[in-house]
């Protein structure tokens, strides 16, 4: 099967031929990859990509995804879908609308309060996982409205961390 992604401004073509059970072989255009993976859950796959064992993390919704592989976070989307919902405007159903960790982690920091008003990347809470420090950030404008964590708790994907009162995305920066 053909598979056009987008990370960041470039689009990735690749196709991938399943083996047989949970095996691929991907081809790149440039390489042939040998690929097995086993899913650990919705949020976490482990692969195997030329004898080398890689995590892969992820968060996000269907049409757009954050992958976490070695602390370093890709956001991935369906290039076709993209091209289509994007006629001018990013399509904002597709953000995370809530704050919680792309993987098994511990918080570090909590950089707000209850009652703080956030804008849209404002960074609310920094986690740790493999040693990798990770700041998340304000899905969209709004005021705290509580903090369901507290400092060297050990959290896991789909935990609501901080809740934030939706604001309206216009409204002026206080």
């Amino acid at each position: 099967m053909n598979y056009r992604f987008k990370t960041g401004e470039e689009t990735l073509t690749f196709n991938a031929d399943p083996i047989k059970e949970n095996q691929l072989k991907v081809f790149t255009g440039k390489k042939t990859l040998d690929v097995r993976y086993t899913v650990i859950n919705d949020h976490h796959v482990h692969c195997v990509v030329d004898g080398v064992g890689i995590n892969a993390f992820i968060s996000g919704e269907k049409g757009e995804r954050t992958i976490l592989i070695r602390g370093v976070s890709y956001v991935v989307s369906d290039a076709d879908l993209s091209a289509q919902t994007r006629k001018g405007a990013r399509d904002l159903t597709k953000l995370p609308q809530v704050i919680t960790p792309p993987m098994p982690s511990v918080v570090v920091r909590i950089m707000v309060a209850e009652g703080d008003s956030l804008q849209r990347g404002d960074g609310v809470i920094v986690l740790t996982a493999m040693k990798m420090e990770t700041t998340l950030t304000a899905p969209f404008p709004g005021r705290v409205a509580g903090i369901n964590v507290s400092v060297g708790e050990k959290v896991m994907p789909g935990k609501i961390l901080v809740d934030i009162e939706k604001e309206a995305e216009d409204a002026p920066a206080k």
